[in-house]
């Protein structure tokens, strides 16, 4: 074989129904000796293309196979009359993709758009993703914050670098600076070998910290230090290590509140809150739950391999007007147990199975601060009427529930907007 030249074109050979070579192109040339290309003669590819026992293209179409020490993709297209093996170099396509960069610049398209909340953030998303200054997921759980951090890394400069994920709840401080910073050999009984942290290996990238607030003074404090100028020290090592890494945190609680209680460092959260998205709960976007419903539908029907149900025209009024205290993922799982259970073509809101709605879960009670005893009235009603047409979706099937008349439940769904 010849070495040290770099193949950056695809290189092809043709062989026939018998193995007899019948063409190349140049850069299948420039890749072999002169002796092994030639047409009309038997080709011998297990020999030439360096192939192992443990590559069996008769059962797989490509491989990857080490040539004049260049890795290559190997892939071979069976014909009625012939076989094509087709070779490009790994680092070629590496750095083709980079420069398509496919996954960056759609990284924000698996999130539902229909709202205006939605919208605005991912806009927001899209220009805080350039910046590099540390930036603060916040929002319920449920909502998707781990999945919008990924979009933002991907969606960045740094989207061809490691993305790594720490979540900070419940977790020992020496878990956590072991995990973010490394430890040196013999740091802690049975390290016999030293470990790079998630600091190192993300080294060009992005870390996020989940659960930040759930974080220990003492931890908070090394992390506000390396948020400032990027050095730290692995456990147990008196060297200290520089590494270029952008800070993404994600919170389903109020900082700012756990600053006023004195639970969270203040020049901490100052510096943490420099880029801030807050994700919507999906009660603020309901606009989206019917996307979101199809999507979680298709992608059910696709890991089960089953043609994905029609929906029926009551089942998106059904579920808007449920308050969703978990969110986006609430509502996934609800869709994903009635599709385990479904025996027809069609989703039905016969099929679909929502919790109980508890007093903790009305949100009006958390909202009546400067409001009129008229308007928190109204608002109670509004309340009352979204909770129940879940249960009786018709305004008949209502004003019978409520002993009132139809025109009077059919004007308040109307005004309140229940039901549309």
């Amino acid at each position: 074989m010849r070495s040290g030249k770099i193949i950056m074109q695809a290189a092809i050979i043709e062989i026939d129904s018998n193995s007899q070579l019948v063409a190349y192109n140049n850069a299948a040339k420039a890749l072999f000796p002169t002796n092994s290309l030639q047409l009309n003669r038997k080709f011998d590819y297990q020999n030439i293309l360096n192939l192992d026992m443990t590559v069996n293209l008769t059962a797989e179409d490509d491989s990857i196979i080490v040539l004049n020490s260049q890795y290559f993709l190997l892939q071979k297209v069976n014909e009625s009359s012939k076989t094509t093996f087709i070779l490009q170099p790994v680092e070629y396509l590496k750095r083709r993709l980079s420069k398509i960069n496919v996954v960056g610049s759609h990284a924000f398209d698996i999130f539902a758009t229909q709202s205006q909340p939605m919208q605005k953030l991912i806009a927001q998303a899209k220009a805080f993703s350039m910046q590099r200054e540390p930036l603060l997921i916040t929002g319920e759980t449920g909502t998707g914050k781990d999945l919008l951090a990924t979009a933002c890394h991907q969606y960045s400069p740094r989207g061809e670098q490691t993305f790594l994920g720490l979540n900070c709840a419940a977790m020992p401080d020496e878990v956590v600076e072991s995990e973010l910073y490394g430890h040196a050999a013999g740091a802690y009984p049975g390290a016999l070998e030293s470990k790079k942290g998630f600091f190192e290996q993300a080294n060009g990238g992005s870390v996020l910290l989940d659960g930040i607030d759930e974080m220990s003074f003492q931890m908070q404090t090394k992390l506000l230090r390396f948020i400032n100028d990027g050095y730290f020290r692995r456990v147990g090592d008196d060297n200290e290590v520089y590494v270029d890494v952008r800070i993404i945190c994600a919170t389903k609680v109020d900082l700012a509140e756990l600053v006023e209680q004195g639970k969270f460092r203040k020049d901490l959260y100052y510096r943490l809150n420099v880029l801030s998205l807050n994700l919507p709960s999906l009660q603020e976007r309901q606009d989206d739950i019917a996307p979101l419903t199809h999507i979680f539908i298709d992608e059910f029907a696709n890991k089960q391999g089953i043609d994905a149900p029609t929906v029926s025209q009551d089942v998106i009024a059904y579920l808007t007007q449920y308050s969703w205290p978990g969110n986006v993922r609430q509502l996934k799982n609800v869709l994903y147990s009635a599709l385990a259970q479904l025996t027809s073509s069609q989703l039905t809101v016969k099929d679909i199975v929502l919790p109980a709605i508890t007093s903790t879960q009305i949100s009006w009670i958390n909202n009546i601060e400067n409001k009129t005893l008229d308007e928190m009235t109204k608002q109670f009603e509004k309340e009352v009427l979204k909770s129940l047409y879940i249960d009786y979706p018709s305004s008949r099937k209502l004003a019978k529930r409520l002993g009132v008349s139809h025109t009077a439940i059919a004007n308040k769904l109307r005004d309140y907007g229940v039901g549309r």
